[in-house]
Order: C-alpha cells, then sequence, then structure tokens
C-alpha cells in the first residue's frame, strides 16, 4: 500500500508531515519530540496521551489495544495514545499531555471520570459575593454563631445559585466564586447571573428580617459584582475530590468588581460586558471606574441598592 503523508502540529514542540503508516509516537520521536513512553508504545502505560486540539476526523479509529486501556482509565473523548493513533488524512493539531515524569501523578489514577474536562476555553458569566463587615461580628460572637451565620446564608445562597444552574467555583471565608454558562449560551448566562443576583439579595431582606434580626439582633449586607469574558476551564482532584477551576483575565475583572461595590456604596454591580446583553436591562446608575491590575477604565452599570447598614471602614 503507497503512503500518504499528512500535516501534524504539535503545539509548542514541532510542525512535520507525517505518514499514514507511521503512528503520531512514532513520527514524533523521529523528529526528537520529547514523548513520554514508558511502555515502548504497547498501550499499557498511557504516559503518551495527546490532547486532540483540532482534527479529531482525520485520526485513526480507537483499535482494541487502546479500547482496553481507555475501560481502565476512562480516558476522556478528546484524549488519544500517541502509540496507537495514527493521520490518516487531512492535518491534526494535538498537544502532549505529559511534558516529563513530573506529571505522572497529575493523571495516572484509576478511573477517571470520562467526562473529565483538562483544559478548555469557554466565555462564562462571572459572579463574586462578598459578606459586608462581617470581620467586626466574627470578632464580638461566638465561634459557633460566625460559623452558623456563614453556614445559614451559604445554605440558602446555593439553593438559588443551583436553581439558575450556576457552578460554585471557590468560597473564601464571606465569599463566593461562582461561573455560569457551561451548558448555555452567553446571553443565556448573563440572564441566569442578573436573575440570581437579585434572588439572592432578596433571600438575604427574608433572612434579615425573619432570622438575623431576630437571633442575633444583626443585619447582614453582601456586595455582588460580576462580569463577562473567556476564561480557562479545567478539573482536577485535590484530597481525592473533584475540584473544577475557572481562572483567566475576565475572573480578575470580576473580583475587583464586587470590589468596588464598597466604594460605589451598591449591592450589585455589573460590567458593561453584561448589562447589553440584557434584554430588559434594570435601571441603573452608570459609573466609569479604573481597578487594580486592569489596564483600562470600566463602564459599569449599579443595579442594586445602596447599602443601608453599617459600612467597612
Amino acid at each position: 500500500m503507497v503512503k500518504s503523508y499528512h500535516h501534524i502540529n504539535l503545539v509548542n514542540d514541532a510542525s512535520f508531515l507525517i505518514n499514514s503508516k507511521e503512528s503520531i509516537l512514532e513520527a514524533s520521536l523521529k523528529k526528537n519530540v520529547p514523548f513520554c513512553c514508558e511502555c515502548g508504545g504497547k498501550a499499557r502505560c498511557s504516559t503518551c496521551r495527546i490532547l486532540i486540539v483540532k482534527g479529531e476526523e482525520n485520526l485513526s479509529e480507537i483499535n482494541a489495544a487502546e479500547a482496553k486501556l481507555r475501560t481502565y482509565f476512562e480516558l476522556p473523548k478528546n484524549v488519544r495514545l500517541a502509540c496507537q493513533t495514527y493521520v490518516k488524512s487531512g492535518s491534526v493539531k494535538i498537544k502532549r499531555i505529559m511534558n516529563d515524569e513530573s506529571d505522572y501523578p497529575l493523571y495516572l489514577r484509576n478511573k477517571l471520570n470520562k467526562n473529565e474536562n483538562i483544559g478548555r476555553e469557554l466565555r462564562l458569566c462571572l459572579l463574586f459575593l462578598d459578606v459586608r463587615n462581617f470581620t467586626p461580628f466574627a470578632e464580638q460572637h461566638l465561634a459557633f454563631d460566625v460559623i452558623h451565620i456563614i453556614r445559614k446564608l451559604f445554605f440558602n445562597f446555593e439553593k438559588i445559585i443551583q436553581q439558575f444552574e450556576g457552578k460554585i467555583i471557590e468560597t473564601n471565608g464571606d465569599g463566593l466564586y461562582v461561573a455560569f454558562g457551561f451548558e448555555k449560551t452567553t446571553k443565556a448566562s448573563v440572564l441566569d447571573t442578573v436573575n440570581c443576583g437579585f434572588a439572592i439579595l432578596k433571600e438575604l431582606k427574608r433572612l434579615n428580617t425573619e432570622y438575623f434580626q431576630r437571633y442575633f439582633n444583626e443585619q447582614i449586607e453582601v456586595g455582588i459584582g460580576a462580569h463577562l469574558g473567556k476564561v480557562a476551564t479545567g478539573d482536577l482532584l485535590l484530597e481525592n475530590r473533584p475540584h473544577q477551576i475557572v481562572m483567566g483575565y475576565a475572573v480578575n475583572v470580576a473580583a475587583r468588581i464586587q470590589e468596588l461595590t464598597k466604594k460605589l456604596d451598591n449591592s450589585f454591580v455589573i460590567s458593561e460586558a453584561v448589562y447589553e446583553l440584557l434584554d430588559t436591562p434594570p435601571e441603573a446608575e452608570v459609573s466609569s471606574e479604573k481597578m487594580k491590575g486592569v489596564k483600562e477604565a470600566f463602564r459599569l452599570y449599579k443595579i442594586g441598592e445602596h447599602f443601608q447598614y453599617k459600612k467597612e471602614k
């Protein structure tokens, strides 16, 4: 059978022609690409894993050897074994997953989630929430009461976040970081974010009236900031539990907007990117603000309420 040649681009490594009779691993090693390959290309170790960035349809089908290993590791769909994969037509863009042996503990775990996200770019709507003026309360009350109030807040807020299909990415003391839009359109994720923020503020009013004033003689305030933008997302295990990461410039902006709720004296502030995608945007005061660590000034929309209680110094 006559060999045919196709183009392969190994991100950050090399770009070359590969013939249809050589595996990606074989051809790459000839080009001095430092592939990990503990088993010598026999589909036993999976250290030659590659991430398919583009051109999945131009690769060979999964053979029996790779299929057997995949049942053990439950590899994500966009991950293949370089030692068992051939380029059959067109061009492909791939990336080595393991750069050296120090990466083995990150991926060589039994029974990975086959839907595990090992890294992709998404446009998400990001919401940061912080409980206002909580440090003085923490200093004046029993540790049990401090944790009890945070537990009460987060329990009720989480139900609302789930209702609007948000994902809590992190908690930081008395703060929450939530992302929207993993499975929805950008426009839908923006609407969910804003509606979620309003629902949280409404629920907080109820809790203040029916619970916090009654049992603690306290009014709790929160500041919420939201922004829309591109982020990098991925999954990892911490303490053998799945944890989702969402990182990027847009995350920093959203966090800074939340911090500005204090300066702007408003419980809910959103960026122009969020406001412009709302079909029926609420009335808002507009402000142009510079933020720490952010080059350009941002046009911000104050859609919440003025803080009513004690201000943080």
